[in-house]
């Protein structure tokens, strides 16, 4: 696409600011480790395993395009912070202590469906907030979930073209993001609102 004036820039990226998202910084969504028709199920402890993100491609805001693409995560790429855990948040938001829901740790390597995926444990803080948010997850009303993430190292692959990376075959266009960061885990009622919001946006200056 043409690129965006100043103005337009200005627009998208305070859009995702209100989301919590900050520039440079990714997100997209995933789902809990539920069975379809049945609810998630807590340990002892009321923890929850949740699939935090997978190999699946997906349609990802790039700020170094400034517009969508597609994405692959690949699983090997994940670096954790040294702490070994990251926030769990409330839509992304961060300013305020209340925004932290609790923690996300335990990470590991799963399958999801045909595909590589990071699991972790969500770990719930005992106020009020946090264990309504839980039980709405446990009762199936909230079914969503988005990691936030930042990239440091990616390789694109352009349109009509093919590139092997890390023993795939990917066919562009696509972003392969071989190394990144997890920052923070979030619990969302709508995935992709954001997301909607700017792709509506650029929509009227095409």
């Amino acid at each position: 696409m043409d690129q965006p004036n100043n103005a337009l820039r200005a627009e998208i990226t305070a859009i995702f600011a209100r989301a919590g998202i900050a520039p440079g910084q990714s997100a997209r969504g995933s789902a809990p480790v539920i069975s379809p028709g049945q609810r998630a199920a807590a340990d002892t402890d009321g923890n929850l395993r949740w699939v935090l993100t997978t190999e699946q491609p997906a349609t990802v805001w790039d700020w170094e395009r400034f517009d969508f693409v597609a994405e692959v995560l690949r699983m090997e790429g994940l670096r954790l912070p040294a702490v070994g855990q990251v926030p769990l948040l409330d839509s992304h938001a961060r300013g305020s202590v209340d925004d932290q829901l609790g923690s996300v740790t335990d990470f590991a390597r799963a399958t999801s469906g045909d595909f590589a995926a990071i699991d972790g444990l969500t770990r719930w803080a005992a106020d009020d907030k946090s264990q309504r948010t839980r039980q709405k997850v446990l009762d199936g009303h909230i079914t969503d979930g988005s990691v936030g993430y930042l990239v440091t190292r990616s390789i694109w692959v352009p349109e009509n073209t093919e590139a092997a990376i890390m023993g795939t075959i990917y066919r562009g266009p696509i972003k392969v993001s071989t190394e990144w960061e997890l920052k923070e885990f979030s619990i969302t009622p709508i995935g992709a609102d954001t997301l909607a919001k700017v792709r509506g946006r650029l929509a009227t200056c095409r």
